[in-house]
């Protein structure tokens, strides 16, 4: 590195090669006067006008997906770049197969790491194939570009802040194969009384009631026989799913999280919110886990939309491996605003007696109650009269499957 040291003595060096009519001493001298100035323009013209960017094929996929992913660096002046080092924070849970990335001697922290040159006016991509290891809201970046001058006396250094995110959704496995071999817990079924009429399902008709809405009076009939008719349809349960993702792993707080046993729960709770979308229930999500970046409950109302398994996706994509509250608190919360005859399909990896208390609640005042346990063997306590799935050996041969798959490229390199 040039400081004005040498400045200094190059001057020096100027003087004393003019008054004694040194010749060698005016070149070294002078040398040293150009290198550094050329140093001094290097630290401060190195990065104007050079570029980086980064794009993703897309913004959310899936667990095991694979997208493609470009890193573009470009120079656009005349003064070249000798070398460039980019290093480019990369989170853990997406690989780059074919790319250096390194720890950076953090806890889980990773840097994506190119080393190239730059002629003027030039423009560089690299593509990759990238691989979404594990479910979340990933960032890549900011990155860090390092650069030196021809002689090595200097390096440069500039920052760029930009981010880019990508939302990777929890993995989904098919239920009816898993837990629904012949019966729908999660169906409708014909109700005693009335709760939810299907208009798609007619019945029959009888005499206006005042309070019968506008809307069932069939008027063909009414003209017909002179005298107010209504339409009656066939009473069904109201088509409702709540599920309720447990956030807690044990019985104790001081147990802390048992970060398997959670992401088991949020791939149930995925597919159960894939299963209800695609056979067409209304269907929302309470959990008494808080999202990453947020620290907000996860929470989705009911709703039977295109988009209502988007947005429960998205908060089990955000689910963090903690919780603040215990689960039966929640639901005992949300008694009162449950739709009559709803299913809540209960996931969660460990059954205390608060929350069996709470079942047997749930259950008491109308509601079906199922659980799908994702922990090991089966839950601590018995549960009366409720249906229970236990999926930890199904889920525990996806991982197995899972891991392998992951560590094949590795043994490849």
């Amino acid at each position: 590195m040039l400081n004005d040291f040498w400045l200094f003595a190059s001057a020096a060096l100027l003087f004393i090669g003019l008054v004694a009519s040194q010749g060698l001493l005016l070149v070294v001298g002078s040398l040293v006067i150009i290198v550094w100035f050329l140093a001094k323009f290097w630290d401060r013209f190195a990065f104007r006008k050079v570029s980086h960017f980064r794009s993703l094929s897309q913004g959310r996929a899936f667990v095991g997906d694979s997208l493609e992913y470009t890193v573009t660096l470009s120079n656009d002046k005349i003064v070249p770049l000798i070398w460039v080092d980019i290093q480019d924070n990369f989170p853990p849970a997406l690989d780059l197969p074919g790319a250096t990335v390194r720890g950076t001697g953090m806890e889980v922290a990773r840097e994506h790491r190119i080393t190239t040159s730059l002629l003027p006016y030039q423009r560089v991509t690299w593509k990759y194939n990238l691989r979404c290891r594990a479910r979340g809201y990933h960032r890549i970046g900011p990155a860090r570009l390092r650069s030196g001058d021809i002689f090595g006396f200097t390096a440069a250094e500039t920052r760029y802040a930009g981010v880019d995110h990508i939302l990777v959704y929890p993995r989904i496995i098919e239920l009816p194969e898993l837990i629904l071999p012949s019966e729908h817990p999660l169906g409708e079924a014909r109700g005693r009384r009335p709760i939810y009429h299907d208009p798609s399902r007619f019945f029959g008709l009888r005499d206006y009631q005042p309070r019968d809405p506008m809307k069932y009076i069939d008027w063909k009939a009414t003209a017909r026989r002179s005298l107010l008719q209504t339409r009656i349809f066939e009473p069904v349960v109201s088509l409702n799913v709540l599920i309720a993702l447990n956030a807690t792993t044990g019985e104790f707080a001081w147990q802390g999280s048992n970060r398997r046993l959670f992401e088991r729960a949020v791939t149930i709770a995925a597919s159960v919110a894939s299963h209800c979308a695609g056979a067409g229930y209304s269907f929302g999500l309470i959990s008494n886990g808080v999202a990453v970046y947020s620290g907000k409950w996860l929470s989705v109302p009911f709703g039977s939309s295109k988009s209502q398994l988007g947005l429960v996706l998205e908060s089990l994509a955000l689910a963090g491996p903690y919780s603040v509250i215990a689960l039966n608190d929640v639901l005992r919360n949300e008694r009162n605003s449950l739709p009559p005859g709803a299913t809540i399909a209960l996931v969660t990896s460990v059954v205390t007696r608060a929350l069996a208390e709470e079942i047997a609640e749930m259950q008491h005042r109308g509601y079906q109650v199922i659980v799908l346990y994702a922990g090991d063997g089966g839950p601590e306590m018995r549960l009366s009269e409720v249906t229970v799935y236990s999926l930890g050996r199904a889920l525990e041969a996806l991982e197995v499957a899972a891991e392998e798959e992951e560590y094949e490229p590795v043994l490849a390199n």
